[in-house]
Parts: C-alpha cells; sequence; structure tokens
C-alpha cells in the first residue's frame, strides 16, 4: 500500500494467478518479495495467510534464512508453524563463512527442522561464490535436498546438476530454459509473478520433447526478461506489476522505484 503496508487483496490476486497458471509450489519471503524490509510478524502473516488461501493445492517454502544462524533456526521453526513445507536458507548475506562455517549453519537448521531444505546460492547478492566441491559436501546434510542456483554460471549450474543428487533449481530467469537441458528440475522465478503461466508452458514443453514449442516461449520472454533486471530485483519486477494493475509500485527503503 501506499503507507508501506502489506496490500493483502493484491497479494491473494497473486496468489490465485499462481494457482490458476499449475505451478507446483510457492516461495514466500524471497527476494522478490523485499523480505530483507520485512518484519517477523509479517513473513509469518505472510505464510499463515498464503496457507489459509491456498489449502494443501500447493506446497509452501519460506525464506527463513540469515546472517545470523540462531536467528535463521527461530525463524524456520516459527514459519514452519506458520504452515510451510520447507525452507529457502540462503548463504548467509556479508558474513562469508567459510566452509566449515556453511556446514555449521545448515546443519543446525536441519537438525532443528527435520524438514526439506532449498540451499539458495545467489552470489550477486551474498558476495560469496561457491565451487562444486562445496555443494557435494552441503547436500551430505540431512534435508539438503534441493539447491536454488542463480549464479547465472551455466557450466556451474551443469556442473553442481550432474553430480550433487538432489534436485536443481534455476534461480536465474535468463538461463531456465537452458538450465532445463543441463538436467534442471525447475525454476524459482522473478518473472513467473508476471507471466507464471507462460513458464509451465515453458517448461511442460521441453520437458515433453517439444524443444521448438519451448524456444518460442523463451524468444517471447526475451525481452522481457532483459528488461526486468535492469536494475535490481524486485523494483522493475513491482514497476511491470504496477503496470499491469497487479500491485502498487510502492517499495520500502532501501529499495526505490525504478530510474
Amino acid at each position: 500500500m501506499e503507507d508501506g503496508s502489506i496490500d493483502w487483496l493484491s497479494f491473494e490476486r497473486l496468489l490465485q494467478r499462481q494457482v490458476d497458471a499449475g505451478v507446483k509450489g510457492l516461495v514466500i519471503a524471497g527476494t522478490t518479495a523485499e523480505s530483507p524490509a520485512l518484519t517477523v510478524q509479517e513473513k509469518l502473516s505472510l505464510i499463515k495467510r498464503t496457507r489459509a488461501y491456498v489449502g494443501q493445492k500447493l506446497r509452501l517454502m519460506a525464506g527463513s534464512g540469515s546472517s545470523n544462524t540462531q536467528q535463521s533456526v527461530e525463524l524456520s521453526i516459527a514459519a514452519l508453524e506458520a504452515g510451510a513445507d520447507s525452507l529457502l536458507i540462503v548463504t548467509p548475506p556479508y558474513n562469508k563463512p567459510s566452509l566449515t562455517g556453511l556446514l555449521g549453519h545448515y546443519t543446525q537448521i536441519a537438525e532443528a527442522t527435520h524438514v526439506e531444505l532449498c540451499l539458495y546460492h545467489v552470489p550477486g547478492r551474498t558476495a560469496q561464490t561457491l565451487v562444486l566441491d562445496d555443494f557435494l559436501q552441503l547436500v551430505q546434510i540431512p534435508n539438503v535436498t534441493v539447491i536454488k542456483e542463480a549464479s547465472g554460471d551455466l557450466a556451474l549450474f551443469s556442473a553442481v546438476a550432474t553430480r550433487c543428487d538432489v534436485e536443481v533449481l534455476s534461480g536465474d530467469d535468463p538461463t531456465f530454459l537452458s538450465s532445463l537441458a543441463v538436467g534442471g528440475a525447475g525454476a524459482i522465478s522473478v518473472v513467473t509473478n508476471l507471466f507464471p503461466k507462460a513458464f509451465v508452458r515453458m517448461q511442460d514443453a521441453f520437458m515433453a520433447g517439444r524443444v521448438q514449442e519451448a524456444l518460442r516461449y523463451h524468444r517471447m520472454l526475451q525481452p522481457l526478461l532483459d528488461i526486468l533486471f535492469c536494475e535490481a530485483n524486485p523494483s522493475p519486477l513491482k514497476a511491470a506489476m504496477s503496470m499491469q494493475g497487479l500491485c502498487q509500485q510502492t517499495l520500502r527503503l532501501p529499495l526505490a522505484p525504478v530510474s
């Protein structure tokens, strides 16, 4: 809303668009949701409202990672109590921990929650780039069964998808179709907030062997993929969504509308 509060009516409209598009699940309190600017109670309210709205139709993954392991544990437990099925855990931003620190971080969260954890690798936001050997050790932690790989490095994505015995999801929309070709299992996407059905159809077509049909969807979306990352997400996305009448172009500082 214009006063900075959560626009619940628009939020529920967005949820319904995802349900109608046939997505497999939803991520709540991720990067695109301006999660660093949300309070803990707002994050939990979003999870509760989503579970109440979609029921058991979709699986819910909650973003509960942070630079503080104990706070991540506490938020993860609260998110599960609020209705989340699984957790999206980013490599701790700013701290740049060693592999030993990362193993301890994810192990503590895994032992406290006993649910599926998605390791979120996004070097552009955390200033830490993992290598294949890091992934191979981290996926040995029980319950780390999914990776969201958002570096945009297709060679790294391919290596991780090939060598790690877990599902690997794309977190980089421009390389989503390419990621499917090297073993990707899907995406946690920005652009699906605008055109969820196009992404579902693109993945379905590729998985069914209709490669040219999938490529047509990719080419149709390419100009949008270019412009939606002209500045840091989610500012460009919110501008586009406001043009579609899906929500207002209001962001919480330090985020600001696109220039």
